[in-house]
């Protein structure tokens, strides 16, 4: 498809969809929910598909996590920005918004539970190595990281469940409002939005 095929007619979409994410975002981390039962990855990887600027993708997930956390802990600590394995979680997602091109090339629910669930497998590997590498919780032996990943198993169903309905519903919605609704939306672009440098 192309380009257009995905881009808001009104720049104003744009910047409703990227308050509306952070919002999102905070009330669904800061509500009582299972454990990583979270719609972050989700909203990374349609972050990554929606919007043309890379920077508001990434913003959003970041901004998103900076004040969920403040909320949570009640203060970001220089520890906290020191942590090796909270630098592994962001990294982790935001690692949906590479999925760009693949999800622009032929978007299909298929290819968004693919990308989802291939999200989910990511986290799960990366954030436990960490737990294993920077924390004392484990020996750094081999038993130690089969003890780690052990213990996470319980959880990972958890985050392919969050990921896969949060996405679903996140990229629903936009199926929805860019077939049935946007037609009748008015159209002028900015450049700070749209412009692809």
């Amino acid at each position: 498809m192309n380009l257009k095929d995905y881009t808001f007619k009104s720049s104003y979409s744009y910047i409703y969809l990227f308050f509306g994410l952070i919002a999102l975002g905070i009330v669904a981390r800061i509500l009582p929910h299972p454990p990583n039962f979270s719609p972050m990855a989700a909203i990374a990887l349609f972050a990554g598909f929606v919007f043309i600027k890379r920077y508001m993708a990434l913003l959003v997930v970041i901004v998103t996590m900076l004040l969920t956390d403040y909320f949570v802990l009640g203060s970001l600590s220089p520890e906290y920005f020191a942590s090796e394995t909270m630098l592994v979680v962001y990294l982790a997602l935001l690692f949906p918004i590479i999925f760009k091109g693949f999800l622009r090339a032929k978007l299909s629910g298929p290819r968004v539970a693919m990308t989802s669930i291939t999200c989910s497998v990511v986290f799960f590997v990366s954030t436990n190595f960490a737990v294993w590498m920077f924390s004392p919780m484990y020996e750094k032996t081999w038993a130690g990281i089969v003890l780690c990943y052990t213990m996470a198993i319980p959880f990972f169903h958890y985050t392919v469940m969050g990921d896969l309905l949060w996405s679903g519903l996140i990229f629903g919605i936009y199926y929805l409002v860019k077939n049935y609704y946007e037609d009748a939306a008015p159209g002028f672009k900015n450049s700070l939005l749209f412009s692809n440098n």
